[in-house]
């Protein structure tokens, strides 16, 4: 299988082609300057080579939480070209896209929003993980419910949550992510899973609300 997977939530924007009959080779690229909208299709077709989307089976983007605007710029370049290629598109989880394959539990995968805002997931040993967005107190305070003062797995943005974490006694212990950059992640991830049933059907999931809700719910308070 043959993907294409793009991602532009977990910091610069990213892309990546992933061959899982050929070994598993793949190629990546970024969008040098961080200019998602200006290198986002320049990134795309880099990766890609001189025969584009020919023989390209599925596309794959990730669809959140993380930056709002490289969010909303990468699910635009992956429905257009899943619609003008006529091909199947499937959503991956920021928070997918950064824990260790198999890790166990507990572990919390953070992923940045804006200044001084995050959003996390938590994994126990049972039951459903659990999503938290708030700011880098709100979110060491969610995880200290949860669980007493002990060892932390952890994975993601690293400012902020961890050391409000060892304010709280807990032991911080980073993880890198199986794949990077992340678009190779959101590929690897694709093909162990099923795409939409339309291009349609892959939305963002933008963790926090805007800023400007935000202060309109403060202000009523």
């Amino acid at each position: 299988m043959k993907i294409l997977g793009i991602d532009g939530a977990l910091g610069i924007f990213s892309a990546a082609f992933l061959d899982t009959e050929d070994a598993g080779h793949s190629r990546t690229a970024v969008a040098h300057g961080g200019d998602a909208l200006e290198r986002g299709m320049w990134t795309i077709e880099e990766v890609l080579g001189p025969g584009g989307l020919t023989g390209i089976d599925r596309i794959a983007v990730g669809t959140g939480p993380g930056s709002f605007t490289g969010l909303r710029i990468a699910l635009s370049y992956a429905k257009g070209l899943a619609f003008a290629a006529h091909l199947p598109l499937l959503g991956v989880s920021s928070f997918d896209a950064l824990e260790p394959a198999g890790f166990p539990a507990p572990l919390l995968a953070v992923v940045s929003g804006r200044p001084g805002v995050a959003c996390a997931r938590l994994r126990l040993a049972e039951g459903p993980p659990g999503q938290r967005c708030g700011s880098y107190e709100e979110l060491a305070a969610y995880v200290a419910e949860r669980l007493e003062p002990s060892v932390l797995s952890y994975t993601g943005a690293t400012e902020g949550v961890p050391p409000r974490l060892g304010e709280r006694g807990f032991t911080v212990r980073a993880y890198s992510p199986l794949f990077e950059p992340a678009a190779l992640a959101v590929a690897s991830l694709a093909a162990t899973r099923e795409p939409a049933s339309s291009p349609h059907a892959v939305h963002a999931d933008y963790g926090e609300q805007p800023a400007a809700i935000v202060r309109a719910e403060r202000d009523a308070r």
